[in-house]
């Protein structure tokens, strides 16, 4: 069993309780939020291990909430997994070079590769 909180942010309440149904059955805690502003409430209020971020929201879009959590000493260290439709390779490289995400992987995504992903990068 897995010790480990995800945090799903993304505006997609399907995507959601997708993530959240597979991730429970692995044996993750999960905290959902609905964008970005929702996602630095519930971040300050409990940090997760690792969030999966979706880019494209309402109000803080995830390169913004993404900013947010590397900007910050106390926050900075949590692995991000950006889970998004913009696949084209600039998009990839802005997620992971200029806003430091452990991960890109686009949609329509394999929930299998993902939780490989995951357990990846909380556990090596």
């Amino acid at each position: 069993m897995n010790s480990a909180t995800i945090l799903i942010v993304d505006d997609d309440p399907n995507i959601r309780e997708l993530l959240s149904v597979n991730l429970i059955s692995a044996g993750y805690a999960v905290v959902e939020a609905c964008d970005g502003r929702d996602a630095i409430v519930k971040i300050q209020a409990s940090p997760p291990d690792l969030i999966v971020l979706d880019i494209m929201m309402p109000e803080i879009d995830g390169w913004e909430f993404c900013k947010f959590v590397r900007d910050d000493p106390l926050l900075e260290k949590i692995k991000i997994i950006m889970l998004t439709a913009r696949g084209a390779e600039k998009d990839k490289l802005i997620g992971r070079e200029i806003f430091k995400a452990d991960e890109y992987m686009t949609k329509p995504f394999d929930i299998d590769q993902l939780k490989i992903a995951i357990g990846r990068l909380l556990h090596g």
